[in-house]
């Protein structure tokens, strides 16, 4: 038998666990999940005590929506959604999260479900990737064996090996969306997903460009994306919003050199998605360096047609580079020796350097299209090298005769 209060009770139940339940208008009504420890219980109890005094309190309500159903409405009312964002929802909810939860009650979810199921996420992602790796390199291997010319197995690239932890944490994001809007619906009480830095993983340490790569990488790629490599690197452009620059989003006027992100090319099962930035902090406006500027000038003259609304950059035969750019750009980089490097890295390795010219975070935010500090702190772990040389210029500044004033002990006056 449970210990009765007059405002509740707590009782243990077969898995262990301890049950709370409080007395309200002549019903008993549970707790939304049983507790490890009889103390754990109590503290409930007195809560709800508390909570009923102050007249706060909400009594916990059974639903008998699933999971799933919920879930997939909650994607499906987020309105004003980019194609590519709405899929990545869908895709991530069908293939992480639907399989554990889909067809439990929504309201039957604990924080220690939540925690098995992501452990066990993280675990098989790890796994799976592992596998095809393998699988591709024995592929690949069997492939070149059986070639009669020279060919070579093509190896999964060092600088794609991936574990699986931004695709949890992305589920995990998710899920715990999803749940913030079952408790503002009063359908839940407490929100499950509650496990620390689940959301975010740490990303990995990225490779970064020397100046010298760089200008050997912009050799090695075809002419017409010369340009394309130093607009990534000094600008800090996503591809995606470089293959929808147009002709009229750049201005090259001397000493005032700018270009705007209006657009951005992403591509949705295999159709190029022509669209607005996915936040108001996308669509921007940034100064560009005088030797991009000259660059783009060059750039423009030989390889884009003058309508104001032409691709700044295509493929040969016209088409938008989002869709090819990419093993354009790994081969190049294999070539000069740097396949640890991702197309990607170029904006890593030029938002880098403007960390180390001095660019503080809001400036970095802006040059990113970013709304949140996060993504420009991570750059500015190259700042340690300009800290040091600021320290040196200081200790310069120190020496100098001009600025060099003796200390002089002031007598106290004789009283």
């Amino acid at each position: 038998m449970g210990k009765r209060r007059s405002f509740g009770s707590i009782e243990r139940v077969a898995s262990g666990r301890y049950r709370a339940r409080v007395h309200l208008d002549g019903a008993w009504v549970n707790a939304p999940t049983t507790f490890r420890t009889k103390a754990e219980a109590e503290i409930w109890l007195d809560s709800v005590r508390v909570d009923r005094v102050r007249g706060a309190w909400k009594a916990p309500r059974t639903t008998r929506i699933t999971v799933d159903e919920y879930g997939t409405k909650w994607i499906q009312q987020r309105h004003g959604l980019k194609a590519s964002t709405r899929r990545e929802y869908e895709s991530c909810w069908r293939n992480h999260v639907s399989p554990y939860f889909g067809a439990k009650r929504l309201d039957s979810l604990s924080p220690a479900m939540i925690r098995d199921w992501h452990g066990d996420l993280v675990a098989r992602l790890r796994e799976d990737l592992r596998a095809k790796d393998e699988a591709r390199v024995r592929r690949e291997t069997k492939l070149a064996r059986s070639s009669r010319s020279d060919r070579k197995p093509r190896l999964p690239s060092e600088a794609s090996t991936r574990d699986g932890s931004a695709t949890a944490a992305r589920a995990y994001r998710l899920l715990h969306s999803v749940y913030v809007t079952a408790v503002e619906d009063d359908l839940v009480s407490l929100n499950p997903c509650r496990i620390k830095g689940a959301s975010s993983p740490k990303a990995a340490e990225r490779p970064v460009l020397s100046i010298p790569e760089v200008l050997d990488l912009a050799v090695e790629v075809p002419d017409r994306y010369e340009a394309l490599v130093h607009l990534l690197l000094w600008s800090g452009l996503r591809v995606g919003e470089a293959a929808a620059l147009q002709r009229r989003d750049l201005d090259l006027t001397p000493g005032r050199a700018t270009l705007t992100v209006r657009e951005r090319a992403y591509p949705v099962k295999g159709v190029l998605d022509i669209d607005t930035p996915k936040s108001r902090a996308g669509l921007r406006t940034i100064a560009i360096p005088h030797l991009l500027a000259e660059q783009m000038e060059r750039h423009l003259e030989q390889f884009t047609h003058a309508a104001p609304s032409s691709w700044v950059f295509t493929t040969a035969t016209g088409g938008n580079i989002r869709m090819t750019y990419f093993q354009m750009l790994r081969r190049a980089l294999n070539r000069i020796g740097r396949p640890d490097v991702r197309p990607h890295d170029l904006r890593h390795t030029g938002m880098t350097l403007a960390a180390e010219a001095g660019a503080s975070i809001a400036e970095l935010k802006h040059r990113l299209g970013q709304s949140t500090t996060q993504a420009a702190e991570i750059y500015l772990h190259a700042t340690v090298d300009h800290g040091r040389r600021i320290a040196e210029r200081m200790d310069e500044l120190a020496k100098e005769p001009s600025n060099v004033r003796p200390l002089v002990r002031v007598k106290p006056r004789a009283r």
